[in-house]
């Protein structure tokens, strides 16, 4: 990702109950187009974030990681969400088979939720929200950096979430 006027915040998360009430902040104001941009270690809690996300959006079905499908989508009664997990790539040029440029358009209806976004950075939509999940314990930081004009609004409209 191309960062430049980024925009940041960043909320402690103390239980994973926290993590979803901050995710379902987040998936209330996810709209068509959106990107967001996954990162963290291994069980650092991208996937929690996910099925928080598609919890809050009224998706009763099972959300999983999508390591060896790599791309599951999630129709929402409000929103479709695109889960993908890049973990299982090692070229760039294997996003094209998988349809992630297609599942990224901001033309496309859904939102796009990319876990391991940092593997490929030169590939990801110049206006997305990262989202930077790190383990403290048993605790999580969220650290979220917003790009593009898009991304920055959505981050705004999430940071009216109060902090944990």
């Amino acid at each position: 990702m191309r960062y430049h006027q980024l925009m940041k915040l960043s909320w402690n998360i103390p239980t994973e109950a926290a993590m979803a009430e901050q995710a379902a902040a987040l998936a209330h104001r996810l709209r068509d187009g959106d990107a967001v941009l996954l990162t963290g270690d291994l069980g650092a809690g991208k996937t929690t974030f996910t099925k928080g996300v598609a919890a809050a959006l009224g998706y009763a079905g099972d959300v999983t990681s999508p390591t060896f499908a790599i791309m599951q989508e999630y129709a929402a009664p409000t929103l479709l969400l695109h889960h993908i997990d890049l973990y299982r790539l090692d070229d760039p040029l294997q996003l094209e088979d998988i349809g992630f440029y297609e599942a990224t358009d901001p033309d496309t209806p859904g939102a796009a939720l990319v876990e391991w976004a940092d593997l490929f950075p030169d590939e990801m939509p110049d206006d997305a929200l990262a989202v930077r999940i790190t383990a403290e314990g048993s605790k999580r930081r969220i650290v979220a950096e917003a790009s593009g004009p898009r991304s920055k609004e959505l981050l705004r409209a999430w940071s009216d979430r109060p902090s944990h």
